[in-house]
């Protein structure tokens, strides 16, 4: 009943998080933009992307049957979050035990980057809740190695690796030591090598798209090298009280900087306390714990050498699909500490929670207040255009804000409207699933909505000036709006109505 009480409450919270948010950022739009294609739209345009099509099918049907609203989106995201309690409420309590469900359902619920999870139209709850259900059938197979469990294996290694390529990382982990433990406690290998031979089968649709990804990877890619800024970030990502990409809102770096140390020196000494009183606990427990947090951290340790060895592939919210591995494996050795362990253990672990408990609360009124800004930034667009015709008009951005017109196609998706990209040579670049089109003409006959982004970057800067500098011979500018996005960097975006002056004289003669 405490479990159902503090999911309900978690979910709760998810939800008016999601209702509050009235915006939409550049991923959201591109799942968005996504959905509305075919299924087999959807497969050869991810195919050219980084993740799989599994999240984009799903949502897709969800959407169809429930709409496709923002409120609507974010809900399915909130729903991997609950595939995730009742995971824990079920085969997790039969196998570990009420104790460890419910820590595991208090660390999901507490953990700041939840709040994400929960929230972000992506595919990261539900890639989490497949790669848990995957780790927990691999237990079930190695406990009771019979058909039921072996299909439980298949299907879940096949839903997480087609959801997100860290989760296929995950399930590979997940056969590679299921095998070992096997192999070293002499039990029959032959079911879940068959089990592995199934999965290659299936998952050999995807690998022709795999294989090119990664081709692509190896000569382009959107990552940027690891910095020691980066690897310091991956420690404290996952329970960060903001959002890494976001300003901060009600509190100042140092004041985060010594929650984030207390948290990590809390975490430094659970990890000292379990060495020491290992005699004394069970070590079964302990060795089943280890086992699901190295399924966490191979993966993430694996794809940071790679970073470094041959080209990036690591962000940090790449660790959220292996998450429930890692909750898991702390949940059983939370709960083995304050059973075995003395006053101190349980004392060191009410205090992690607490501290969690914190970071939590700090994330929930900090992105609030940060949804807040952009809420006010989107009421202010929607205000721009809400006298103007955005049924039958042209957009037209440089390339470099070409991220943001795709947005904008989103939030008018009209048929008759004309998305242009402007660059002043061809690129070999693909624009789906948004529907903008590229050009390499400067226009001088129509009227358009021009919209650039804006920062420090001396060739977006450029770019900017090469636009305005060719066509304003041709028109002038009617209405305009201006956001500063961030008040501590120069970064915003404009918008501009473009008339031809023709049209414009044409205006004035028949006002006067």
């Amino acid at each position: 009943m405490t479990s159902i009480v503090i999911t309900l409450m978690a979910l709760s919270l998810f939800i008016f998080i999601d209702a509050f948010n009235e915006s939409f950022v550049f991923d959201e739009a591109y799942t968005m933009a996504m959905i509305q294609h075919s299924f087999s739209d959807i497969w050869n345009i991810t195919a050219t992307d980084v993740h799989p099509p599994l999240y984009y099918f799903i949502l897709k049907i969800f959407t169809e049957i429930f709409g496709d609203n923002l409120l609507t989106l974010r809900i399915f995201s909130v729903l991997g979050m609950l595939a995730i309690f009742l995971t824990a409420m079920f085969p997790i309590r039969k196998h570990f035990g009420a104790g460890v469900s419910l820590l595991f359902i208090i660390i999901v619920s507490l953990l700041p980057v939840s709040q994400y999870l929960a929230s972000e139209i992506r595919m990261y709850s539900w890639s989490m809740f497949f790669t848990l259900a995957n780790a927990l059938a691999a237990y079930q197979v190695y406990k009771n190695n019979n058909a039921f469990n072996n299909i439980l294996l298949l299907l879940s290694a096949l839903c997480a690796s087609y959801t997100h390529y860290y989760s296929l990382m995950g399930s590979a982990t997940i056969f590679g030591v299921l095998l070992l433990f096997m192999i070293v406690t002499k039990k029959k290998i032959r079911n879940p090598l068959i089990v592995i031979f199934l999965f290659l089968i299936a998952y050999s649709f995807w690998l022709p798209e795999l294989f090119y990804q990664i081709g692509a990877v190896n000569h382009n890619y959107w990552i940027t090298t690891l910095t020691p800024k980066d690897l310091l970030l991956f420690t404290y990502y996952l329970f960060s009280p903001k959002d890494p990409t976001h300003p901060y809102m009600i509190f100042n770096l140092p004041a985060m900087s010594v929650a984030l140390s207390i948290m990590l020196l809390l975490i430094a000494a659970i990890a000292i306390l379990t060495i020491r009183e290992y005699k004394n606990l069970n070590k079964a427990k302990i060795i089943t714990a280890l086992v699901f947090i190295g399924l966490f951290l191979i993966p993430v340790i694996s794809a940071v050498i790679i970073s470094y060895a041959m080209k990036p592939i690591m962000i940090p919210r790449y660790m959220t699909c292996l998450l429930g591995c890692l909750v898991l494996g702390v949940s059983i050795l939370l709960f083995e500490l304050y059973e075995s362990g003395g006053h101190s253990a349980r004392t060191l672990v009410f205090g992690s929670l607490f501290m969690l408990w914190i970071l939590s609360v700090g994330r929930f009124f900090s992105e609030r207040q940060y949804m807040a800004k952009c809420n006010v930034e989107y009421a202010e667009l929607q205000n721009y255009f809400s006298n103007k015709n955005t049924e039958k008009t042209v957009f037209i951005s440089p390339f470099s804000a070409c991220g943001w017109l795709g947005m904008l196609s989103v939030m008018y998706p009209s048929k008759e409207n004309l998305f242009f990209v402007y660059s002043e040579r061809k690129t070999p670049v693909s624009y789906k699933p948004f529907n903008l089109i590229e050009v390499n003409k400067l226009p001088s006959d129509f009227d358009f909505h021009y919209t650039q982004a804006y920062d420090s970057n001396p060739i977006q800067s450029k770019g900017n000036q090469h636009f305005t500098n060719g066509i304003k011979n041709d028109y002038v500018i009617a209405d305009s709006l201006n956001q500063r996005l961030n008040p501590q960097r120069l970064e915003g975006r404009v918008i501009y109505q473009m008339r031809t002056i023709h049209r414009e004289r044409e205006k004035h003669r028949n006002t006067h």
